[in-house]
């Protein structure tokens, strides 16, 4: 009951709800405080660390990408504030010992209280300024900043967007009309106070120019203020911080990032701009080997213990295992084998920094060990040790409450990954009963019924069956593995020796058998594909859809409300990610189903991006539907999205019943099933 009270909190939270934030501050702010406490042993730090906690924890809820785990997420928070907070600490350099310590206790924290009341009233209302500057469409949006932001008069503003004064000026009443007076003071007195010399706030600006201004304008302009700051103020890692991500809010992120800023920020190893410098150096690079040895920097340069953000550290280890996977000459035999276990050390300390399940950390490192052919007996152990940690209590207890897992799944991944250990030392009975002993369940979505992993446990099944002399089991799975949409490169092969060990006239062609087996495994993939079908569809989520109020780049306003008694399906996307271009040939099937049918509307919203990055992406990727700009992503948070892209599908009363993540391309589906089923109601 207690994780789905979180649950209902974070949902209002991210809907606008301050006060269930208080009551979630309420509910664990003894626990963090006494986390905090026993890390540092200094009750005022660890006050303020707790409030550090809770304010980063406000800032990110949208990011947690599991309200189940908010616990754990939360005292992973709190985790890295502490020890950021014991590297900081240095020796005093003059004595103290005339000033009561309990004075300077008192002190240190009243000006902190200061200072972090000022800040967060600073966050506050730019957190304002933001919402109330979203309600305005983006023309009267933008002159709205030009005039307040920049100070500019009508007629430069005029000038600027090439309009008519008269324009300009009927914008900035409309704009003045939606707004209350004191709504419009607020965002000019904010607009007008923010100064490129105040860290604080320069990310609030720099984010707001991006949103607004064009991709070569807000260039141009944010390129400026970052050199006048970095002239006009000493380059503190602070300093060079804030300019980096500045650069980042451009289109092209990091790639604008000038190669003198990396320099200065590489000056100061074991920080946190020193990772950030080798990340981005990383992630720019075109180069297999120069990415390589960034990210190998990375993992040199720190430990577990001293990393600024052990999620970055980690990454870099799965980086370089990735790049190895595509390159097999970047990594030797026993550099992989050390890769690896740097891997895992750095998984297990994540996964106990945020409560996941340890066994998650060493069945990954032994798939990697699996696809590298690279120390069995290691993975063997790995896996003996994972099946211990699983008998655990606390274990389990993460697998299940905090990771929505099963301890009986967790098992059979084991045994069958061990089986898959089996497979590789020709151990075919072995592999053989430790396969057919634990099958997944593959039936849970198309994408489990044709993704890789259930195509090679076919493959395996084939295999095995076929050394031990079991031909038509092995028939049966080799064809299961060669008939799918993405076939197993070597399932052919396998059915081209079962066809030559079978009794057969001689007259039956190769040809013949493989029609044969293609007409048998059709029939037994309709099946599954009926029992996901079903499985699907009378799963809903019977929640109201929350409303929207977006625009297109022509000016066209679509409201949720306007498409009541309709089924509606919203496809949430992104430029930036590549996954969704893979989407597109999915929901264009559907459109073309649907297209001719009155009760069903298909829109497209594209998140987070200028105009300028939603008609480029137009231009290259051409849609029927219309595509709706949603600059802040509000329909993402209303809608609790975390990764995009992401199907939404509400029926004629407005309710929310699907939600679909990465559609893979298998005919549209399940989008058609899932609309067939809202049109059926």
């Amino acid at each position: 009951m207690e994780r789905e009270d979180d649950v209902q909190l974070i949902r209002k939270i991210l809907s606008g709800d301050d006060a269930a934030f208080n009551a979630l501050v309420q509910k664990y702010q003894k626990s963090v405080h006494a986390l905090v406490h026993r890390k540092i042993s200094d009750f005022h730090y660890a006050e303020e660390i707790t409030q550090d906690t809770f304010l980063q924890a406000y800032k990110k809820l949208s990011t947690l990408k599991d309200p189940n785990r908010f616990a754990g997420w939360l005292y992973a928070i709190a985790n890295r504030f502490c020890i950021a907070w014991m590297r900081r600490q240095r020796p005093a350099m003059q004595p103290l010992d005339d000033t009561p310590a309990k004075a300077i206790d008192n002190l240190t924290y009243d000006r902190y209280v200061s200072k972090q009341f000022e800040s967060e009233a600073i966050e506050r209302r730019y957190e304002i300024v933001e919402e109330l500057l979203k309600k305005l469409p983006k023309r009267e949006r933008t002159v709205m900043v030009l005039h307040y932001l920049d100070e500019m008069p009508t007629k430069k503003i005029s000038t600027f967007l090439g309009v008519s004064v008269n324009t300009v000026v009927s914008q900035l009443h409309r704009a003045r009309k939606r707004l209350k007076a004191d709504q419009e003071l607020l965002i000019q007195e904010f607009l007008d106070s923010i100064q490129i010399t105040d860290l604080e706030v320069c990310d609030a600006r720099w984010k707001l120019i991006a949103d607004t201004f064009s991709e070569a304008e807000a260039k141009k302009r944010i390129c400026a203020e970052i050199e006048t700051l970095l002239r006009i103020h000493p380059e503190t890692p602070e300093v060079l911080n804030t300019a980096y991500w500045g650069y980042r809010h451009l289109p092209g992120g990091v790639a604008n990032v000038p190669n003198s800023l990396f320099d200065k920020m590489l000056q100061y190893p074991k920080t946190e701009i020193y990772l950030s410098a080798l990340l981005g150096l990383a992630a720019r690079s075109e180069d297999v080997c120069q990415k390589w040895n960034y990210y190998q920097r990375v993992t040199d340069a720190f430990t577990i213990s001293d990393a600024p953000e052990l999620s970055w550290y980690l990454l870099a280890y799965e980086v370089m295992l990735w790049l190895a996977e595509a390159d097999r000459s970047l990594a030797s035999d026993g550099s992989l084998d050390e890769l690896i276990d740097g891997f895992l050390k750095t998984h297990l300390a994540m996964c106990k920094e945020t409560q996941q399940w340890f066994g998650w950390a060493y069945t990954e490192a032994v798939k990697y060990r699996l696809k590298f052919n690279n120390r069995l007996d290691k993975a063997y152990e790995t896996l003996d040790r994972a099946e211990i940690r699983l008998g655990e209590t606390e274990e389990q207890k993460w697998l299940v409450e905090h990771n929505g897992g099963s301890v009986e799944e967790a098992y059979k991944k084991i045994a069958r990954l061990r089986a898959e250990i089996y497979f590789r030392q020709e151990r075919w009975q072995e592999t053989y009963d430790g396969l057919v002993a634990n099958a997944p369940d593959y039936l849970e979505s198309l994408s489990e019924r044709f993704c890789e992993d259930t195509i090679n446990y076919f493959y395996m099944l084939g295999r095995s069956a076929e050394v031990i002399g079991d031909w038509e089991t092995a028939r049966r799975y080799y064809t299961d593995a060669h008939f799918p949409p993405t076939p197993h490169t070597e399932a052919r092969t396998g059915l081209k020796r079962i066809y030559n060990q079978i009794e057969r006239r001689s007259t039956d062609t190769f040809k013949a058998f493989l029609k044969e087996a293609e007409v048998q495994y059709r029939i037994r993939e309709d099946t599954d594909r009926e029992k996901i079908r079903q499985r699907l569809i009378t799963s809903r989520l019977n929640r109201k859809a929350p409303g929207f109020r977006l625009e297109t780049l022509q000016g066209e306003t679509y409201t949720l409300s306007a498409m009541s008694g309709k089924v509606v399906l919203l496809d949430i996307g992104s430029s930036r990610t590549r996954v969704h271009n893979r989407q597109i040939p999915e929901v264009k099937i559907a459109y073309e189903r649907f297209s001719k049918v009155d009760d069903v509307v298909i829109l497209g919203i594209n998140d987070d991006i200028t105009t300028h990055q939603v008609r480029k992406y137009l231009d290259e990727h051409p849609v029927p539907w219309p595509i709706l700009l949603d600059p802040h992503g509000a329909v993402r948070k209303a809608y609790q999205i975390i990764g995009i892209p992401r199907a939404i599908l509400i029926d004629k009363a407005g309710n929310w019943q699907y939600s679909c993540g990465d559609l893979d391309p298998i005919s549209g589906q399940p989008l058609i099933w899932m609309i067939e089923a809202l049109l059926s109601d």
